[in-house]
């Protein structure tokens, strides 16, 4: 058990080769443990607000971490100096995310904007403007080229990150825009909405490339298969549907939960989708046919995150009931339940080798579990 933090955690993530974890908590610190020890390597202080998100540079060698307090800060992951605070936001900063090359970073704010800066100095590269409301997400395309930023606004923002400039607004939905993400080939952008649509655009040009209706509650989640084939919505209707993203065309809606669904993810292989649901359950699926392939029952209370490990041969659930569960998703077999926390967990992630399951919870601790046990 990892304790430390004086607050709830509320986001949890290892470094690119696995040695070393972050996590980020209301007690306004980031944490940095030896995940293979447990031993604290130092606590990052300098927010004087919740931190809300972490992450580590594509190459493992900086840390950045967004807080209620309207700042980002930059830190060495290897020492845990402090290696900047990137100030210009006048609100909280929701999201923070490095574009693929390292070379730069974009934060999301409540003050209806994102802002670019060079992490290697902190100095500001440009602010983004034209949102008109709260910015709760942003991306980069997989090539760098682009930045897609989401708001409260009900719009999408293209952005060239390398000047700036506006490369189009993406009109169409009626609601908040809570995600937005980018095929792996960067051809296609999907965006999930308030208004219970998911939409499709070609970014190179901002053109709508279709809007896929028939959720009948707000769209929490979207996702796309691994070879970018299918597109996965999870919404508050209880349903799963599958879709077609090159023709937008309905490839079936999977029923089955009884509450909201909260997450929604393909296997690493995309042979397997799982959902989360305020049901207290997780739902296993054929996403070729849309054949259910399971329903995993033993959570007492509503599931948070679900992750597939990285070789996909297991799948963990983390949930308000202070408990992580382990599956087999081949079989939908129970292979352990991880208990210790003394409150609800709302984040677990594997280690990128799979051998190790890190936990985060607001009873204020880390825990690190072996999955093969």
């Amino acid at each position: 058990m990892l304790e430390g933090h004086s607050g709830p955690v509320f986001a949890v993530v290892f470094s690119p080769d696995g040695q070393l974890l972050a996590s980020a908590s209301f007690d306004n610190t980031v944490r940095l443990w030896d995940p293979a020890t447990g031993a604290s390597r130092g606590m990052l202080e300098g927010h004087s607000g919740p931190v809300l998100a972490v992450v580590f540079s594509p190459d493992g060698q900086l840390l950045a971490s967004a807080s209620f307090d309207n700042t980002v800060r930059l830190w060495d992951p290897a020492t845990g100096a402090s290696r900047g605070m990137l100030e210009g936001h006048s609100g909280p900063v929701r999201a923070v995310v490095f574009s693929p090359d390292g070379q730069l970073l974009a934060s999301a704010s409540a003050d209806n904007t994102v802002r670019l800066w060079d992490p290697a100095t902190g100095a500001s590269r440009g602010m983004l403007e034209g949102h008109s409301g709260p910015v709760f997400a942003v991306v980069f395309s997989p090539d760098g080229q682009l930045l897609a930023s989401a708001s409260d606004d009900n719009t999408v923002r293209l952005w060239d990150p390398a000047t700036g400039a506006s490369r189009g607004m993406l009109e169409g939905h009626s609601g908040p825009v809570f995600a937005v993400v980018f095929s792996p080939d960067g051809q296609l952008l999907a965006s999930a909405s308030d208004d219970n649509t998911v939409r499709l655009w070609d970014p190179a040009t901002g053109a709508s490339r279709g809007m896929l209706e028939g959720h009948s509650g707000l769209v929490r989640a979207v996702v796309f298969s691994p070879d970018g084939q299918l597109l996965a919505s999870a919404s508050v209707d209880n349903t799963v549907r599958l879709w077609d993203p090159a023709t937008g065309a309905s490839r079936g809606m999977l029923e089955g939960h009884s509450g909201p669904v909260r997450a929604v993810v393909f296997s690493p292989d995309g042979q397997l989708l799982a959902s989360a649901s305020d049901d207290n359950t997780v739902r296993l699926w054929d996403p070729a046919t849309g054949a259910s392939r399971g329903m995993l029952e033993g959570h007492s209370g509503l599931v948070r995150a679900v992750v597939f490990s990285p070789d996909g041969q297991l799948l963990a659930s983390a949930s308000v009931d202070n408990t992580v569960r382990l599956w087999d998703p081949a079989t939908g077999a129970s292979r352990g339940m991880l208990e210790g926390h003394s409150g609800p967990v709302r984040a677990v992630v594997f280690s990128p080798d799979g051998q190790l399951l890190a936990s985060a919870s607001v009873d204020n601790t880390v825990r690190l579990w072996d999955p093969a046990t």
